[in-house]
């Protein structure tokens, strides 16, 4: 084996060219691998950070129209009293707090939580306690759990901070624990953070006696008892959901309970997204070891006289099998070594993605299972591309080669036919590839240039929470906000300003069931529409259009006949062939007169997501009449809207000193993260698709060149008994891009089925469009015919006189 080792780098080293075409499509396929199954690994395969982690479930209330909504506090209550097949349920919900601390105002990443939400993930505090069913009663206590984080950045590490009272959102709240480094947060809707991201504190959650049992907002949590499934668990829930609807129909008839396994609901979203890259870098492995299996061949065919004489002195055909495949496996340790490097170049991009794109992306890391697998797929991929050159070159007979003499092949038939199944096969791979990457194109153009109903060039955003201590009556917030819009309107570049509760494309999805006056529903089927709280000038802001009626305006305050505005969705759904425009509508199951709301102007459609196909009934509240304390300020501007971040600092400063402004960003940001995993999906496949059609183009290119270089006499003699240039390049030419056209059809065949795994990622694209696929078909010929015109161009060249004179 040494001495097998000690040739094979001989031997690699008289022929560069051929080891580094071999080694780097080894490593770009290897690495590539490498990368992937880092990430698949570490967010589809690893286990969650937590004990026991299978245990974990996400519960959803569930009705026809709601497959998977949050859960009201009541009902949770109700729900973690009597079920039978859990150990632990706890609710979490976002619910950010104000620091006001050493006069350095700092808004926390916080969760409102409910007691045993810690002992459910199986995490003790690092110092104190967690809170306790007590903390759940209303006016019990302010109380706060704080992170590692804060409490080394803000309270220097305090060993002695249990017990103390800190100030947030202007009042006084007692430290009770500290949570270890490290925690990893479960995730949840558009309320929460993403999995992994960092919470900065808790507090419990407060439900009060006989709470209304119509609001949902509530992420609810789970652990299994041993040896219970999450249908066991589901199904006895349902059972408690079923008691819940006959004791009180008004508000629960209609709902049940879906379960969710924690991990499938983390990671869920991402899996198309990861399978699809995988098959991705498979195929470019695939390819490069057609590519280098043909190299080998065409290197076989030329050994073939030193192999013959080998055989010729004893070597049996397992010796020269052994002494092949020994090189081969050379060239795969040799591009598995710079395929790891590459790799970890990859893994280290990677890791630095937000959760927002990649759930779980902080795990990913270059650990032992993935140099396994590594070390796997390197000795896979030697005897895969090595095998079959080294099993046709141990057949080779001394005396066929002797009978040759000096005039040169191209090999024997069977050799000639392997050859050109290999080419094919790997012209089929790319097309399969390229067109994946085709349709992610499309797909993403679309998305582009979809009318998504607002209009984010421009306008600055940023986040205000007004702490109910200091601004308590709903006066005082209206003011507040009127008179920071005021300063901000005045501002040197400012085009316009307004406030809403919740932005485009950032995950909200809260609906509210209404009536329509002089219309009747039977029950379950009442209308719904998301609902957003708004000031005048926010649809000017984001640039949704007035459709009908009129804009919110300042004179619609408390105190006023009741208005909201509505989109064409949900005047086009709930008051067709009429005007939505003086319709009244309540939100109250017997209103009196002042109870209902008259819309006053149909807006724009917003899309909810950049790949929702319609949008949802939505309704506009005004602020003035139904006061917000959690707002967003949004500001158009005339030029480049990071500008005016310090201009919205210093003037909500100047109004409250105390007030921290966060999120502060662009919606034009907002805009590119929501389209991020798009984006992040297409890039990759699309370079996996360059480097197949390069793979492929080099694949055909390195055997028509082997076949030129071989058939030189043949050519020679040719030319010197009257063929033309012309007539050369065709000869060439024709029997690579018969080779080509064989792989295009079959690619065109094996696209079919392939694309479809990639429905989930594709917006107003078919899985197998014929635009795509024949656009991308002509581009493999092409890219075909130069890999096809090179070598012929070089046959042309060959001297007939020195051909002769050879002969």
């Amino acid at each position: 084996m040494l001495k097998d080792i000690r040739f094979g780098l001989r031997s690699l080293w008289r022929n560069p060219g051929f080891a580094l075409l071999a080694i780097l499509s080894l490593a770009l396929g290897i690495g590539a691998n490498t990368a992937i199954f880092s990430i698949v690994n570490g967010v589809l395969l690893n286990a969650l950070p937590y004990a026991d982690p299978d245990q974990l479930i996400r519960i959803f209330e569930r009705s026809d129209a709601q497959p998977r909504f949050p859960m009201n506090g009541g009902n949770f209550q109700d729900f973690r009293a009597q079920n039978t097949t859990l150990s632990d349920m706890a609710l979490y919900t976002r619910q950010d707090l104000e620091l006001s601390q050493d006069d350095r105002p700092e808004r926390l990443a916080a969760l409102q939580i409910t007691s045993g939400y810690f002992n459910l993930l199986r995490v003790q505090p690092l110092l104190g306690r967690e809170f306790t069913r007590d903390n759940e009663v209303p006016d019990s206590g302010d109380v706060v759990i704080l992170s590692h984080a804060v409490w080394q950045r803000r309270f220097q590490s305090d060993l002695q901070i249990i017990g103390k009272k800190i100030i947030l959102i202007r009042r006084p709240f007692t430290v009770v624990g500290v949570m270890p480094e490290g925690l990893q947060h479960v995730g949840g809707d558009y309320r929460s953070m993403p999995h992994g991201e960092t919470v900065d504190a808790w507090w419990p959650v407060q439900i009060p006696p006989n709470a209304s049992r119509g609001s949902h907002f509530m992420n609810a949590i789970g652990r299994l008892k041993p040896g219970v499934s999450p249908a066991q668990a589901e199904s006895d829930l349902k059972m408690i959901a079923g008691r819940l609807a006959e004791q009180f129909p008004n508000s629960n008839e209609g709902w049940s309970i879906a379960v969710k396994p924690l991990h499938e609901e983390i990671v869920g979203r991402a899996r198309t997204m990861l399978l699809v890259l995988f098959a991705a870098v498979f195929f470019v492995l695939l390819i490069a070891c057609v590519n280098v299996a043909n190299l080998l061949l065409a290197r076989a065919t030329v050994r073939e006289r030193e192999i013959a004489v080998r055989a010729s002195l004893g070597a049996g055909r397992g010796r020269l099998v052994r002494q092949l495949l020994t090189e081969s496996l050379m060239l795969a340790t040799l591009g598995g070594i710079v395929g790891t490097m590459i790799s970890m170049w990859a893994i280290d991009a990677v890791a630095r993605l937000g959760p927002e794109l990649l759930p779980r992306a902080q795990t990913v890391s270059l650990d032992g299972r993935i140099l396994f697998f590594t070390l796997g797929v390197t000795v896979v991929t030697g005897i895969l591309f090595g095998l079959a050159p080294a099993w046709q070159a141990g057949s080779v007979s001394l005396a066929e080669v002797i009978k040759e003499g000096g005039r040169g092949g191209t090999g024997s038939i069977r050799q000639r036919r392997l050859r050109n199944a290999l080419v094919i096969t790997e012209v089929a791979l790319a097309l399969v590839l390229t067109a994946g990457a085709g349709l992610l194109i499309r797909s993403f153009w679309n998305l582009h240039k979809t009318d998504h109903g607002f209009r984010p060039a421009r306008v600055l955003t940023a986040q205000l929470g007004l702490p109910r201590a200091l601004y308590s009556e709903a006066n005082q917030v209206v003011a507040f906000q009127e008179q920071l819009l005021d300063r901000v309107r005045a501002q040197t570049g400012v085009v316009s300003a307004g406030m809403t509760s919740d932005l485009p494309w950032t995950g909200y999805d809260e609906n509210r069931d209404f009536l329509i006056e002089g219309k009747m529903f039977p029950s379950g089927h009442e209308p719904d529409g998301r609902y957003h709280f708004v000031t005048p000038e926010y649809f000017k802001t984001i640039g949704v259009p007035i459709i009908s009626g009129r804009d919110l305006q300042r004179t619609d305050r408390d105190g006023t006949s009741r208005v909201m505005l509505v989109n064409q969705k949900l005047a086009k759904t709930w008051f067709p062939n009429e005007d939505a425009v003086g319709k009244r509508v309540s939100f109250v199951s017997n209103p009196a007169d002042k109870d209902w709301v008259t819309i006053a102007g149909v807006v724009g459609d917003v899309k909810d997501t950049p790949n929702s196909m319609n949008a949802v009934s939505a309704f506009y509240l005004p602020m003035s009449q139904v006061p917000v304390r959690g707002m967003i300020l949004a500001i158009n501007t005339t030029g480049d809207p990071s500008r005016m971040i310090e201009t919205v600092r210093r003037e909500v400063s100047a109004m409250d000193r105390n007030l921290p402004v966060s999120d502060i960003t662009t919606l034009d940001t907002i805009s590119a993260t929501a389209l991020a995993r798009q984006r992040f999906t297409l890039i990759l496949v699309s370079f996996f698709a360059i480097s197949a059609l390069a793979l492929s183009a080099l694949g055909i290119y390195g055997v028509l060149s082997y076949l030129v270089a071989q058939r030189r006499q043949e050519l020679g003699v040719r030319i010197a008994l009257g063929a033309r240039v012309n007539d050369v390049l065709k000869l060439v030419v024709r029997q690579g891009m018969t080779l080509a056209i064989s792989g295009v059809a079959l690619g065109l065949i094996a696209s079919f089925w392939l694309t479809r795994m990639m429905q989930g990622l594709l917006f107003e694209v078919r899985p197998f469009d014929p635009l795509t696929l024949g656009v991308v078909a002509v581009i493999l010929v092409i890219v075909s015919f130069i890999a096809c015109w090179l070598p012929a161009r070089r046959a042309t060249k060959v001297d007939p006189i020195e051909t002769l004179r050879y002969e």
